[in-house]
């Protein structure tokens, strides 16, 4: 049987769990339908961190300052991000696909992969409908919507994830490359930033397809060994597994793609507080404290950075974790235009007294 990978993702997750919070205070209004952003204050400044689809049609959009956005729209809603209500809202689907797929994976906290393996495959048959039926009784239950993407290999779940409108299944078979996949023009293809495309073009590449035919011993020769990832992306080759070591004791991480090449330092220190909250909610959930951090960078070459810090004492709260997380990500970065960011945590151990502002 060929392999099926589910991606599950929540719609514009914060937004969606802020609208379902006030609606649950018995606000009249779902502000999924207003014109509405999710703003951080204190640790994300002036940038929004989510916007709504009505927000999204006048071109407001992560992560513009709060002061554009009120220049576009002055009565825009604005709603402050509640981190342990989400994380609650997270969990609550994450602990649905647990109980239905033996091999899951938390990606993020609104995200995740499951594999649709050969017992299921005999047993339900149909992965649309299957897929279909989750994304409903997700919806029906927890009041949010999420895509579900089915897939042979998790990089085209990547392609699939951009190709429409939310809360639906959509699906990229390895039959269905030449029709959905090849067309496109190289900017869609995933890993491709601003500065990647032009060089690319270079070499008469203007279509993933173009790229697909290309030599991969002449994408080495003229642009060096990290640009074969492309031609991989290109040729649909992925052979990562679906496993979970979101829960792992020795090691835990949360990663993200910024979405675009950016050397903005504000937004990039916005994933890492996302990563910060998330990571030291599963830390407290667990009774876990760490002592190691470590954060990473890929640049638009592909070329990756690291730094790492080991603490006299274990930690776990959010604010300590975003302060020395901020500090690595500022001794490592050279200031040049990034796609990918994330960040590790390890040498964790059990908490054996209770700290102070604890979240």
């Amino acid at each position: 049987m060929e392999r099926i990978v589910f991606h599950i993702d929540v719609n514009s997750a914060f937004l969606s769990w802020s609208a379902k919070q006030v609606l649950e205070k018995w606000y009249t209004r779902d502000i999924r339908n207003d014109v509405s952003v999710v703003w951080f204050k204190e640790v994300w400044k002036s940038i929004i961190v989510a916007a709504s689809s009505p927000a999204k049609k006048l071109w407001i959009k992560v992560p513009m300052r709060l002061s554009e956005v009120q220049k576009i729209y002055p009565k825009v809603i604005i709603a402050p991000p509640d981190y342990a209500y989400y994380k609650k809202c997270s969990d609550e689907m994450m602990n649905i696909l647990k109980q239905k797929f033996s091999q899951f994976q938390q990606y993020s906290i609104d995200e995740c992969f499951v594999e649709y393996d050969s017992n299921m495959q005999d047993k339900y048959w149909d992965p649309v409908k299957v897929a279909t039926e989750i994304k409903d009784y997700i919806n029906k239950k927890l009041w949010f919507t999420v895509n579900v993407w089915i897939w042979n290999n998790k990089f085209l779940a990547k392609m699939a994830s951009d190709f429409e409108k939310p809360n639906k299944v959509h699906t990229l078979f390895i039959h269905e490359i030449q029709e959905k996949l090849w067309p496109l023009p190289i900017r869609d293809l995933f890993g491709c930033g601003r500065k990647t495309e032009p060089e690319l073009k270079k070499l008469w590449i203007n279509t993933i397809w173009d790229l697909a035919q290309k030599n991969k011993w002449e994408i080495k020769a003229r642009l060096g060994r990290w640009w074969w990832i492309l031609h991989d992306y290109a040729n649909w080759i992925d052979d990562s597994k679906v496993e979970n070591n979101y829960d792992e004791r020795k090691c835990i991480w949360a990663s993200s793609i910024t979405k675009m090449d950016t050397k903005d330092r504000e937004y990039i220190l916005t994933f890492l507080q996302w990563f910060a909250s998330e990571l030291a909610f599963s830390l407290k959930e667990k009774d876990l404290a760490w002592d190691r951090l470590t954060v990473h960078v890929r640049y638009t070459d592909f070329s990756y950075k690291s730094h790492q810090m080991k603490l006299p004492n274990p930690i776990n709260t959010i604010e300590e974790l975003y302060t020395y997380a901020t500090k690595l990500f500022d001794e490592l970065w050279n200031k040049k235009e990034i796609n990918l960011v994330w960040m590790t945590i390890s040498g964790l151990q059990n908490v054996r007294f209770k700290q102070g502002a604890l979240f």
